[in-house]
């Protein structure tokens, strides 16, 4: 999480399976909320995306290469994933120090 211009910004690294894609997705949510909000969006056992950013969850989406991707990881210790009810989830990752 860290705040621009005075208000909160959490940024969520997300793996999409369907696209091979990566996304960065900006919410003005806490780590919580913005993952409550997610998981209910994803909840439906009919739950398909195709673009994820026609997801109606708030913030901005930007599509990124791995590299970004895995940096905005190890930076958030933020991980999500994006494919079907069953198997999209976000989640905090523990980090090792090496």
């Amino acid at each position: 999480m860290n705040i621009k211009r005075n208000r909160i910004v959490t940024t969520i690294p997300i793996e999409e399976e369907y696209g091979y894609r990566y996304w960065i997705w900006e919410t003005p949510d806490r780590f919580e909320s913005a993952r409550d909000r997610f998981e209910n969006a994803v909840s439906d056992e009919e739950f398909f995306c195709n673009e994820p950013k026609d997801l109606d969850l708030g913030g901005t989406w930007t599509q990124v290469e791995y590299k970004e991707f895995m940096s905005a990881v190890n930076e958030t210790g933020i991980n999500g994933h994006l494919h079907e009810s069953t198997d999209s989830y976000i989640f905090r990752v523990k980090l090792e120090e090496v």
